[in-house]
């Protein structure tokens, strides 16, 4: 009796741990890398540890980067040269291949490069290799800058188990930044519509802001207050960033989103003098709050379906692991009537059972009709 339920109960873990999702993540070899601007002699200022160079018209400039393996396996490095941007998050970013100047006023830094613009390199442990990108000054003077950078990235520690397969990336940038005249350029802020949009879970409205003067301006702090009928929402972020020439769309949170007109006043500046307010209204229908609310709760039907077939699963091999208890503990009843000691067996499916004199018993026929639709 012990010896079968043993096995039960066995069995039913056995079931269990097998329909349930996996998590053991396995080790990860050690991937690390890391990155050097080699400054070149008309850098502006050696101290800095990006490029800041100041350039001659129709110039050919040699921008290099070490990347060096510091961990204990091989790795592969992507560099590219892409152009500066701003991010929705109020940060300006190298990391888009195909990112575009808003309104711009100087060339691209992408449109200045001679050659390739991105370069794979496959590094052994303790290597180091440079890789070079020439780009090509325009042809008269300027006024700003041209910006951009060298970005690199490498797949490093990959996170592995049964149900996920979580591929890690480090990056690592070296901002770019060509100047030619030494005037002075103030920014040239602009906030041009604004929309209701879900981020991030969060409802609130998206103001869409540009800066068309080619100088980036940073430290940047913002403070806003939207009336909403007698409702005031005070919303404030400081260190942005703002890109030279782009275009963004800077998301402020809005609890209970509802419809109806809302009046904002933004005020962007910082410690340089810089400073910039805008007034906007917008007025969000029912319909738009509908929908941004259900962007920023968005239905989980496919885990809740894979959870239930999950549970079901789980349920249906109980109950056949019960009956097959049970099954086999009313044949061990019924065959019982042996020595003592006898052991839990297998039925022996499509044979009949027969007594000393021979015949079937009615109960013995019972057994077997079982058996052979088991069988089946």
């Amino acid at each position: 009796m012990k010896r079968r339920i043993i096995l039960f109960l066995s069995t039913l873990l056995l079931l269990v741990a097998v329909l349930l999702p996996a998590t053991t993540v396995k080790a990860a070899p050690d991937k690390s890398y890391a990155i050097q601007a080699i400054l070149p002699d008309n850098q502006i200022n050696k101290d800095e540890s990006y490029f800041d160079l100041k350039v001659e018209p129709n110039k050919e400039q040699s921008l290099k980067v070490l990347i060096a393996n510091t961990g204990s396996k091989p790795i592969t490095v992507t560099a590219e040269l892409n152009n500066a941007y701003t991010a929705d998050s109020g940060v300006i970013g190298y990391d888009k291949y195909n990112a575009k100047l808003y309104k711009a006023k100087n060339p691209s830094l992408t449109s200045l490069v001679d050659g390739k613009r991105k370069q794979v390199v496959s590094l052994q442990t303790g290597e180091n290799k440079t890789v070079e990108f020439k780009v090509k000054s325009p042809s008269s003077e300027y006024a700003g800058i041209i910006l951009g950078g060298v970005t690199t990235t490498a797949s490093v520690s990959p996170t592995k188990s049964k149900n996920i397969n979580i591929k890690n990336q480090v990056r690592y940038v070296k901002g770019v930044v060509l100047r030619s005249k030494d005037d002075g350029v103030m920014p040239d802020m602009h906030l041009t519509s604004a929309a209701p949009k879900a981020v991030a879970g969060s409802t609130g409205i998206a103001y869409t802001m540009d800066n068309t003067a080619p100088i980036n301006i940073n430290k940047v702090s913002l403070k806003a207050e939207i009336k909403h009928g007698d409702k005031t929402i005070n919303y404030s972020a400081d260190n942005l960033q703002i890109a030279p020439s782009s275009q963004f769309n800077y998301f402020i949170p809005i609890k209970s989103l509802g419809s109806g007109t809302y009046k904002a006043h933004i005020t962007l500046k910082n410690s340089d003098g810089f400073e910039k307010s805008f007034n906007k209204n917008i007025t969000v229908k029912q319909r738009q709050v509908d929908s941004v609310n259900d962007a920023a709760n968005p239905k989980q039907e496919g885990n809740n379906k894979q959870w239930l077939i999950i549970i079901i699963g789980i349920i249906a091999l109980i109950a056949v692991v019960v009956w097959l208890y049970l099954y086999y503990s009313q044949r061990n009843k019924g065959d019982g009537k042996g020595p003592k000691g006898r052991g839990f067996e297998l039925p022996k499916f499509g044979k009949k059972s027969t007594d000393n004199s021979g015949k079937t018993s009615r109960s013995d026929k019972s057994d077997g009709t079982r058996s052979s639709r088991h069988k089946k």
